[in-house]
């Protein structure tokens, strides 16, 4: 090695060491990344406790992963590098076959875990005098194992909701959903269920839970955006992936006009809609469906032929809920997540008539507010 060839990579390395260090000081720290859909973390102050346990170093190595200068574009970058190597992952997503779908990694829960929170659901059914229906939706590594590349590990195999409905108790009626769905049930780029794959499990659902299969509503669908990329993607960095398409089946207002919706969204009751069209201005743009994550909604259907509804749900009942609308005179979205109410009080309260614990396979296996369900 020259002595000039030494130089210059010593050059290059100081360049690069210290100029995206004096960048990420100077740059302004981002609160929220919209490639990810996530907050960012923030720096933390030292203090003689965290310095001493040593959590200062934890959330400073956060801080700066979180913080590196031109980060989304990195991903990027190091997605493409691998797929040009001939790998099949990159940052706990897999390349589908096909090029163009994307498969986050399912984490199956251990038989302890998963006995626990089908334990709450169990405690539920027997809190509750009504009906109550538990049901699963299987991971699109289940649906779309065609696309998966060869040998991928943490995968769906289905075992996760077969044992959930083993362990079912008297008091819990539990509907699979392993064979509801088809290749038009997900999107490409994100972990949700399509309309059409909502539709899918809604005949399903309905055919348990009512004895019906209502078909009066039917549109056909009406593209919304083709500009959507999901979560999926925003941790993959796989670029050269082409956009999904939104749709919808059920018009705004329902079919007859006469549904109406309110949000939670702050936890005070506000006018919404099953649509909100702005957020189809944002990355996230399913939240397109009831204007995204809150503790509650409540849709009502004067029209409908059966009841009052409790859905016990994740994000997956966003884009379910307009055609659970045509079938109940009242649906009711509850989240866990970010709602403390007993829920045997609010069933009481509300005078429902059926309760639907309705969760993704990957959610419910991850899910820390589960035993909210056994209050």
């Amino acid at each position: 090695m020259s002595k000039k060839y030494s130089i210059f990579i010593t050059v290059l390395f100081c360049l690069f060491t210290f100029g995206f260090g004096a960048a990420l000081i100077l740059s302004p720290s981002r609160d929220f990344s919209e490639q990810e859909n996530r907050f960012l973390a923030q720096f933390k102050a030292p203090t003689p406790d965290t310095l001493r346990s040593g959590k200062f170093m934890e959330d400073f190595e956060k801080y700066v992963t979180d913080q590196f200068p031109l980060r989304d574009q990195w991903i990027q970058l190091k997605a493409i590098s691998e797929r040009s190597l001939g790998k099949q992952e990159n940052n706990g997503v897999y390349f589908g076959t096909d090029g163009q779908t994307l498969f986050a990694q399912f984490k199956a829960p251990t038989e302890e875990e998963l006995a626990q929170r089908v334990g709450f659901v169990n405690s539920l059914g027997q809190n509750l005098d009504i009906p109550v229906y538990f049901s699963l939706v299987p991971d699109k590594s289940w649906v779309w194992a065609d696309y998966l590349p060869d040998y991928a590990p943490n995968v769906d195999d289905g075992s996760t909701i077969e044992r959930a409905q083993a362990l079912c108790g008297e008091n819990v009626r539990f509907i699979d959903l392993r064979g509801a769905l088809d290749y038009d049930s997900f999107y490409r780029t994100d972990h949700h269920w399509t309309t059409m794959g909502a539709m899918q499990a809604y005949f399903s659902l309905i055919r348990d839970i009512s004895g019906g299969n209502s078909g009066d509503w039917y549109h056909e669908p009406e593209l919304i955006s083709d500009q959507f990329y999901g979560t999926t993607y925003s941790s993959s960095g796989a670029a050269w992936v082409k956009p999904d398409s939104i749709y919808t089946m059920i018009p705004e207002g329902g079919t007859k006009g006469n549904i109406t919706v309110t949000g939670y969204p702050e936890g005070a009751p506000i006018e919404s809609s099953l649509y909100h069209p702005e957020k189809l201005a944002v990355k996230d743009k399913y939240a397109y469906f009831l204007g995204g994550n809150q503790p509650l909604c409540v849709i009502k259907n004067p029209d409908a032929a059966n009841g009052r509804l409790l859905v016990i749900r994740d994000s997956y009942s966003d884009s379910l809920a307009p055609f659970l609308a045509e079938e109940f005179q009242e649906v009711h979205l509850f989240d866990l997540r970010y709602n403390n109410m007993a829920l045997s009080q609010y069933v009481a309260d509300n005078g429902i008539d059926q309760v639907l614990v309705l969760y993704s396979a990957a959610n419910f296996s991850t899910d820390i507010n589960l035993f909210k369900l056994a209050r």
